[in-house]
């Protein structure tokens, strides 16, 4: 059977790493068999819970729990996954430009033994060259993100480490001037994230139009949909205790490649992107109407390359930012949702009646987070009834005053620069990987500092084995493969290429770096000192070292790290 390198490179570069204690039998229920859809799927579309702020505030707790497999169960195996509330995706948070969200965490997950720990701890540290000991699988925090709020204090703090059994009070202020969009929350803590976030520890936030947004926009935001699309892992007990069950699996997930060592990951377990925690829901739609669809990727290892058959996609925000026009992309064309991207896309029903599929298109290698082929799947249906709504999409005037940035161009301001490499490479053994940033792993001690009020230009590219001919054996080499760059706090601009195929600068929080070209992208530093993250948001490389912290300060006071 033949490989392409980077094909090759991945099926090697993750090797299985200790896994944890003989489990239970498995349940014929949660075997890794292709789920029927139709006995599974097809149920009306549902909508995150949702929780509203009221006057300036929302306050809540927020439950961090297993699920009971009594009552939770996806295609009919019972699960038992780490989750918020103990639903398969987090309420949605609602507010305003200028409210307060006063959270309360409640990690109710039960308390590790140490030789749990020791395992969980074992699984990392062999497939990875560690800096710093990661968290438990049980421990938490919460990350706003997208948000430009403080990351300091009981805010966006994502160095903090809830352990089990305790609770934490979070309170992040919204300046009155945040950008209107939306965001998301989703599970933090070093060596866990990838874990929870795979269990479904992930949930919307939506900061709301002020009532003088165009009237067709308002319109559409009537009978919006928030996806909040999903890959969860589950083993064959309903279970995710295994963080090398995320990695990406074989090359090319055949029967036979999948009784290999990855059996049990994405390619080969046979489990379906979920929306909000359905499989293949249907939205309900009239003739002519137009809706908002908040498209929220929250996967840990996926392009989905999203398209709803036979209709455009009015593309009006990213990553939470409104674009200042809409951008139409013809029915055909899909849109690019990588692990952590959001797009809000308005959706205007046809004019014909009948089910239309919603998809996950085929990803060819050269464009796939995995650097390889993923096919295509439905993942949910449009249906569109005989009743009329007839509705009018808005005008690129109408949208134009609701870009939070306007015409700004920082490339014309920048005058630093800030260089990322994401270095994949691999021990001569051919045993462990190393995940850095700029060949180092991740260490709360090692701070990349900025300066408050600077801009800079941020070169970002992707680097594997630099001499394959170091290695015992260099066809085991790894190429350089693509990684996603998130950094918190401050948005950065970027150059891409619009539906009419011209450049146009657009305002993002995660960007796929595909290497070795170098990628350039601007951002300043605005409102807030402290230390926050910057790392890849394919969730496993950021537990296993690829992150670093960055410090925001005062050149004119020296001030220390603390909220604004």
């Amino acid at each position: 059977m033949q490989h392409s390198p980077v094909k090759l490179a991945l099926a090697i570069a993750w090797a299985l790493a200790t896994p944890l204690a003989a489990q239970a039998d498995t349940n014929p229920l949660c075997a890794y068999d292709k789920i029927d859809v139709n006995k599974y799927g097809h149920q009306p579309f549902q909508n995150p819970p949702e929780i509203r702020s009221s006057n300036g505030v929302l306050t809540t707790p927020l439950e961090v729990k297993f699920t009971d497999p009594k009552t939770t169960s996806i295609a009919g195996c019972p699960v038992t996954l780490r989750t918020y509330n103990g639903q398969l995706v987090g309420p949605t948070l609602r507010v305003k430009q200028g409210d307060v969200i006063n959270l309360t965490l409640n990690n109710n997950l039960p308390l590790e033994t140490p030789n749990e720990v020791q395992q969980q701890f074992d699984q990392e540290k062999d497939s990875a060259y560690l800096d710093t000991k990661p968290a438990s699988f049980n421990t938490t925090n919460m990350h706003y993100h997208g948000l430009h709020v403080s990351p300091t204090g009981n805010s966006d703090n994502v160095l903090l480490a809830i352990s089990p059994q305790s609770h934490f009070p979070y309170e992040v202020k919204l300046p009155s001037t945040h950008p209107i969009g939306s965001y998301w929350y989703h599970a933090h803590a070093h060596g866990s994230t990838s874990i929870q976030v795979g269990s479904g520890m992930a949930g919307a936030i939506v900061i709301e139009d002020n009532a003088d947004a165009p009237k067709a926009l308002l319109a559409a935001n009537a009978n919006e949909k928030t996806l909040v699309l999903q890959t969860i892992l589950y083993n064959e007990n309903g279970k995710l205790n295994n963080i090398t069950k995320l990695f990406p699996g074989p090359s090319t997930p055949t029967a036979k490649d999948c009784k290999k060592a990855n059996k049990g990951t994405w390619p080969c377990a046979n489990r379906a992107i979920t929306i909000n925690g359905q499989i293949a829901p249907i939205i309900t739609m009239k003739r002519g109407e137009v809706q908002r669809w908040r498209l929220i990727d929250t996967a840990f290892r996926e392009s989905i390359y999203f398209a709803v058959q036979d209709h455009d996609l009015h593309e009006i925000a990213l990553d939470g930012n409104y674009l200042g026009h809409v951008d139409t992309w013809k029915a055909g064309v899909a849109i690019d949702l990588e692990p952590g991207y959001r797009s809000d896309v308005l959706v205007k029903a046809s004019m014909k009646p009948g089910d239309y599929e919603i998809r996950d298109m085929a990803t060819p290698a050269s464009q796939s987070l995995r650097g390889d082929d993923e096919g295509s799947h439905v993942i949910g249906i449009l249906r569109v009834t005989d009743e009329v709504n007839e509705m009018d999409l808005p005008t690129d005037a109408q949208m134009r005053p609701l870009a939070p940035f306007g015409d700004t161009d920082l490339s014309k301001t920048a005058v630093g620069l800030q260089q990322v490499t994401f270095n994949l490479t691999q021990d001569l053994p051919g045993k462990k990987n190393y995940f850095q940033v700029n060949a180092r792993a991740f260490s709360p001690t090692h701070v990349r500092k900025l300066n408050l009020g600077a801009t800079d230009m941020w070169a970002l590219t992707t680097l594997g084995d630099p001499d394959p001919s170091a290695l015992a054996n260099p066809d085991n080499a790894i190429p350089p493969v693509p990684h996603l760059f998130h950094i918190h706090v401050n948005p950065f601009q970027w150059t891409r290429q619009g539906p009419d195929t011209q450049l146009e600068r657009v305002w993002k929080d995660t960007l796929l770096v595909q290497g070795p070209a170098t990628t350039n992208v601007y951002t300043h530093y605005t409102d807030y000192i402290g230390k926050f993250v910057m790392h890849c948001h394919i969730l496993d490389h950021e537990d296993l070292g690829m992150m670093e912290v960055e410090e925001v300060v005062d050149p004119n006071s020296g001030a220390a790290a603390h909220s604004h």
